[in-house]
């Protein structure tokens, strides 16, 4: 299997690029070999190697409407769970 050489462009900024080199210099890394590492860790795992969570659209209009404070509010556990089935009911007829 024959190498591939790739060549990549990333914006970042110093603040955290001198964060990341302070780090990496503790463990004797270079950038590239920071990155060659989760490339190898991608590939062995079929998936990142740490929690990347990125809300959808669903989610993130969600969480708008709670900071404006446009929340539904229940009193009780049975109004909270008659409020979730209220549309259960209107789908039988």
């Amino acid at each position: 299997m024959s190498d591939v050489e790739v060549k990549a462009t990333a914006s970042i900024d110093r603040e955290t690029w001198d964060k990341v080199q302070a780090v990496l210099e503790c463990h004797y890394l270079t950038i590239s070999d920071a990155l060659y590492l989760l490339v190898q860790a991608v590939a062995d795992q079929g998936d990142l190697p740490f929690s990347c969570l990125i809300p959808g659209p669903e989610t993130i209009a969600a969480m708008e409407a709670a900071e404006r404070g446009d929340l539904v509010t229940v009193g009780s556990v049975d109004d909270l769970i008659a409020e979730l089935n209220k549309n259960d009911d209107d789908e039988d007829d």
